[in-house]
């Protein structure tokens, strides 16, 4: 049984780290008291917001578990302050690759799982689903997508056969 782990991507990271401290520095720099309260406000919420991406990348930088593993049977989603998820391949249905873009410049990049529902039979809901947000993790997209595919086709081989003997 071969397990394969995906980490975060520490050029994202550190990226995210620069930007953030460099808002964070010219929050610092600047002299409130010469503009109005609602600039104030606005940038003590951007202070606020740049804080927590600055964290956010520390956290990200020195992290040394995965956030994604993969093994024969599943798939382990960890999020960063949850529980990790994980998703047997008995209960996929497929995969497919979503993007946010925001004025035709992608923001996000996720791989959602469609999962089997028993409720509807067959048929698909948004809340039957998982994600899986690449934009963070040392791979590309189509590398993932095409081993995931992989690992579910080879399960659903392996379940066929195991099924048909057992008839």
């Amino acid at each position: 049984m071969k397990e394969h782990h995906f980490y975060s991507s520490k050029m994202t990271s550190f990226i995210l780290l620069v930007i953030s401290a460099v808002f964070v520095y010219l929050y610092f720099s600047l002299d409130q008291d010469r503009y109005s309260v609602f600039m104030v406000v606005i940038c003590n919420l951007g202070f606020v917001l740049f804080s927590l991406g600055l964290i956010y990348s520390i956290v990200l930088l020195f992290r040394r578990k995965p956030l994604l593993t993969i093994t024969d049977h599943q798939i382990i989603i960890y999020h960063m302050f949850a529980k990790p998820v994980s998703v047997g391949f008995g209960d996929i249905v497929s995969f497919y690759v979503s993007d946010t873009r925001h004025r035709g410049i992608k923001t996000t990049e996720h791989i959602f799982i469609v999962l089997k529902s028993a409720d509807q039979e067959g048929k698909s809901s948004p809340f039957n689903q998982q994600s899986i947000q690449v934009d963070i993790l040392n791979v590309k997209t189509k590398v993932l997508l095409d081993l995931l595919q992989t690992k579910l086709r080879d399960f659903n081989q392996q379940n066929e056969a195991v099924s048909g003997k057992i008839d």
